[in-house]
């Protein structure tokens, strides 16, 4: 080769490494204005749910008023909130937990504008039995339909669904992207503080321990709220019939672990009689043998209710974010995830409060935590 030949070759080789410096250049650039503009909408997201004095106003006064909507979705009254200017724009499914206020509960109107602002399609509706303080199989039902519903939605960008979800919305969440046809609708899985599994709910809220991954017995003490909750959702379970939807319209207005009211479950024959013996037994030894003995149709119900007892793997990204000390949940039943969800990643943080927000100066790199999750849903939402 002469060295005009070489020369040439050089000077080829410049222009192709400046070529693909360039290319390099322009993707790094691109990736980071990604994380730029999903850092952006997240700061859009967080203000109103935090309620800054400063930095909510200005928020509100450079975004768009949102358009706020009373519907049907999927047979399921919801909310809709769309952003200013024309779609379609890229979905959000809010799958809220078991509150009795529901869509109306001003904390979730607040995140479903801030979404809205921040140029999300927002649907929050209010599924079977969250309202009355329960779930069951048919909560799981709804949440798959309404995914479907939005999906086909004209204003919703290419199909796609983000579930982002609290508490047991979160579960149920984690429970639609375990189902094969919906799960190729949804382009991410963010959750705030779920459970998965419905054995470790149930012997913590009638015990107060459950067995953790060595099957050694651990103590939790979880707020009072989960024992009514988890006998609502079991007694969901029984065979329909005048006296269960009694007692289920009763377990909304009392002490739902009365003596009284476990004597009347007991009388409604041998299936109650053992959702009874469960409930009132407080010996953790006796849990899994109480569990087993449960009529075969009664726990096949409450485990379409727990992600890790169902075949199903969730293949998209998920995001999960917990306290250290949730007063539900143990934590590690949020980090179990991992074991249905390949991509799962699992954020802790010391500023969360179940799904409660408790920010101070001092929580700082706490907040930080919270921020990176949002930001990185947000994100993955819009892809």
């Amino acid at each position: 080769m002469g060295s005009k030949d070489l020369a040439t070759g050089q000077r080829r080789m410049w222009r192709l490494s400046l070529l693909a410096f360039a290319l390099a250049t322009v993707l790094l650039l691109v990736a980071k204005w990604s994380w730029i503009d999903a850092q952006a909408r997240a700061v859009v997201v967080l203000s109103p749910v935090l309620e800054t004095p400063v930095l909510t106003p200005v928020v509100e006064a450079v975004t768009g008023e949102p358009r706020l909507e009373e519907t049907s979705v999927a047979g399921n009254t919801a909310l809709v909130a769309r952003p200013r200017g024309e779609g379609p724009w890229p979905a959000i499914f809010f799958v809220n937990g078991v509150v009795t206020q529901g869509r109306e509960l001003p904390e979730v109107r607040r995140l479903a504008e801030g979404l809205a602002r921040a140029g999300y399609l927002v649907v929050v509706p209010d599924l079977p039995g969250l309202r009355r303080g329960e779930i069951r199989p048919q909560t799981v039902h709804e949440t798959l339909e309404v995914a479907r519903d939005i999906s086909e939605r004209p204003d919703a960008r290419g199909g796609m669904v983000g579930l982002i979800g609290v508490s047991t919305g979160a579960t149920l969440a984690l429970l639609a992207a375990e189902d094969g046809k919906v799960v190729e609708k949804l382009s991410i899985v963010a959750g705030v503080a779920p459970y998965t599994d419905v054995r470790t709910v149930l012997s913590t809220a009638t015990t107060g321990y459950y067995r953790g991954d060595d099957g050694e017995l651990v103590p939790y003490k979880a707020d009072p709220f989960l024992a009514g909750a988890i006998t609502q959702s079991l007694v969901s379970t029984l065979p329909p019939s005048r006296h269960r939807d009694v007692l289920l319209d009763e377990l909304e207005e009392v002490d739902r672990l009365r003596p009284e009211f476990l004597d009347e479950l007991r009388g409604m024959g041998p299936d109650a009689r053992s959702v009874a013996e469960l409930l009132a037994n407080r010996d953790p030894n006796r849990f899994d043998y109480l569990y087993v003995s449960l009529p075969d149709r009664v726990r096949a119900k409450l485990e379409e209710l727990s992600p890790l007892a169902n075949d199903g793997r969730v293949n998209i990204p998920v995001e999960m974010i917990s306290g250290p000390h949730d007063k539900y949940f143990p934590l590690s039943d949020t980090r179990a995830v991992v074991y249905i969800a390949p991509q799962a990643r699992v954020t802790v943080s010391e500023a969360l409060d179940h799904v409660e927000l408790n920010p101070s100066v001092r929580d700082l790199p706490a907040l930080l935590l919270i921020d990176g999750f949002v930001v990185r849903s947000l994100r993955q939402a819009r892809q």
